[in-house]
């Protein structure tokens, strides 16, 4: 256990060098809490706590503590358990602000007054604070809170790193994200310069041959017209002679119905195809939209410095990357009294998954990061689907009591009750949107509102036996364990039935979730199960995690758009206990 007032073990190279003092020397309490790491030079028996030269002459100062014991130099205690007191408390009562809090009840795990006591809790077993408090500070819950606040430093540590990293990184991301946008308009103009320069070129072409057939054509008219009037004027010189002129005509005859072809010929060059610059229609429309040169889009968050030469258009599809075992997380819980049936999940952030543990009749919440049950409620019977609302309010399929459930989870990770609508037939799942609640049936989805009142029901000839729903911003999708096969339904709002997803690789479908890039991930509940990617047309994309130990009979799974992870639990009555109580986690890369 790390003793107050000393330099904790394994601090930061930055605490390190807050002072020069050797590992082992006793700190000054009140100067680390603020973070100043100054060597103590004094102890103060009646506060319990080391001091420095300053902070022990203002304590000799002060009329509270000018007459406390105060041990210097050698005289200071070095371990925890020597100084040890069972001083009475002087910690005053919150109601009864006169009294001391000298007594515990341990059916409540409340501390009190003597009023406390009597007015509260004259039906419990009391103790007094200084008979038991030795044993605490010796004891496992001692042990488990010295050690959950150690890891809270740890992790407002890591927060406070984290805080400073993101600041360096959002001045880098906006520096980077302006340098993307000039380069980009960089990028257009050098485009449109080039498509006009080529348009000028090809116009400049166009021009060259126009000109150079009326040079053509000027020529040929002028020869035309040398021909014509030397026959005009032969006919002139003839007109006295009636044989000369009647000669001279038949002479003609052939050449004049050669000049009448050329002048024929020649009025049709002369009918010149006419130029206009239109402009292309999708650049009209681009600039009559006023369309914006891009978008900010929100990622993920921020682990590491800014790769220059990664945007968001490198981001992979997900079905250009593979699911690699990341860990596993233990979902049962010491209390539980059976082995986890985990029928659903769902993620509320990207470090916070909730489950329905049909078995032990609870909700779980489980902290990724830590890899602990941050908390955990207790229903009358087991829930059977689940569905995210906001990240602060969940609702609960509960299908024994006929109500879907709804819970409000607080800022300190507390589940509390909240409002419930009753719901009548033998539903199964639940998902919601807006102001939208959607409820699975055996062979139907009814539409709600917030209020429990239908708005629409879904239903399909083929639809016999549904197991899960998911949802994308325009449509549903069912999975169905039907007598003529096992399939995926998508649906739109209004009922309509837009697409259907079948396959023989798909034996057993289960559980369902839409990523945000609108693909279907699909449980196929079998021994060596698998799960199918399917596009939203409802096309096979590839089958991911079959002949993976890990997964057998999966029944339900989730996927982390922001970390790319997929989290899948397995159900089914004989499979091996390890693989029940656990939830794993693939990473894609």
């Amino acid at each position: 256990m790390e003793v107050s007032g000393r330099k904790p073990e394994g601090s930061s190279k930055d605490t390190v060098s807050k002072s020069s003092a050797e590992d082992g020397e006793v700190f000054c309490q009140p100067c680390s809490s603020d973070g100043d790491w100054t060597v103590a030079t004094g102890y103060c028996e009646n506060c319990n706590e080391y001091l420095c030269a300053t902070c022990l002459k203002l304590h000799r100062r002060q009329a509270v503590s000018r007459n406390h014991k105060v041990l210097e130099g050698e005289n200071m205690p070095k371990d925890r358990n020597s100084f040890l007191t069972l001083n009475a408390c002087s910690e005053l009562c919150a109601k009864h602000t006169n009294e001391i809090m000298k007594f515990y009840c341990s059916a409540h795990d409340l501390v009190g007054c003597g009023d406390c006591m009597v007015l509260d809790h004259k039906s419990c077993k009391v103790d007094r604070i200084q008979d038991i408090s030795i044993s605490y500070f010796n004891g496992a819950e001692h042990k488990e809170l010295q050690q959950k606040v150690d890891r809270f430093l740890q992790n407002i540590e890591q927060v406070k790193r984290q805080i400073q990293t993101n600041d360096k990184n959002i001045q880098q991301r906006y520096i980077k994200a302006e340098n993307d946008i000039k380069a980009f308009k960089k990028e257009i103009l050098e485009y449109l310069d080039k498509a006009e320069a080529d348009m000028i070129t090809e116009w400049n072409k166009r021009k060259r041959s126009d000109e150079k057939l009326i040079s053509d054509l000027k020529e040929h008219e002028k020869a035309m017209r040398g021909n014509i009037k030397e026959l005009h004027e032969k006919l002139q010189l003839q007109l006295n002679n009636a044989n000369e002129l009647f000669v001279t005509a038949k002479d003609m005859k052939e050449r004049i119905t050669r000049i009448g072809d050329s002048i024929k010929q020649l009025r049709q060059d002369c009918q010149f195809k006419q130029y206009e610059f239109v402009c292309s229609e999708h650049v009209k429309e681009m600039v009559a939209s006023q369309f914006k040169l891009g978008e900010l889009p929100v990622k993920g968050p921020v682990t590491g410095p800014i790769m220059e030469n990664k945007t968001s258009v490198d981001k992979k599809h997900i079905t250009e990357m593979e699911p690699q075992f990341d860990s596993e997380i233990e979902i049962k819980a010491s209390d539980d009294t059976e082995d986890c049936a985990i029928n659903a999940c769902a993620l509320i952030s990207y470090n916070r998954i909730i489950l329905t543990d049909r078995s032990n009749k609870c909700l779980k919440s489980v902290d990724i990061e830590n890899r602990i049950i941050a908390e955990k409620f207790k229903f009358k019977s087991g829930p059977s689907g689940l569905a995210v609302i906001t990240k602060n309010r969940i609702a609960v399929t509960l299908l024994t009591e006929q109500k879907i459930q709804f819970l409000t989870l607080t800022q300190c990770d507390k589940i509390t009750e909240s409002n419930a609508i009753e719901v009548k037939g033998a539903f199964n799942r639940i998902s919601c949107q807006e102001d939208m609640i959607l409820v699975l049936y055996r062979d139907h989805v009814e539409i709600l509102d917030n209020d429990g009142q239908l708005i629409k029901a879904v239903s399909n000839s083929n639809m016999e036996w549904l197991m899960d729903i998911a949802l994308d911003s325009k449509s549903l999708y069912v999975s169905d364990n039907s007598y003529r096969g096992t399939s995926v339904f998508r649906f739109d709002f209004e009922g309509n039935l837009i697409a259907t997803y079948k396959t023989k690789d798909l034996s057993n479908v289960s559980g369902l979730c839409v990523t945000r890039d609108g693909t279907v991930l699909v449980c196929n509940w079998e021994d060596n199960g698998s799960i199918h990617m399917i596009s939203p047309e409802c096309k096979k994309l590839k089958i991911i995690l079959k002949q993976n130990d890990r997964v057998r009979y999966p029944w339900c799974v989730s996927f982390c758009d922001e970390t790319n992870r997929l989290f899948l639990c397995n159900i089914e009555k004989e499979l091996d206990p390890k693989l029940k109580n656990v939830m794993n986690i693939f990473q894609f890369k």
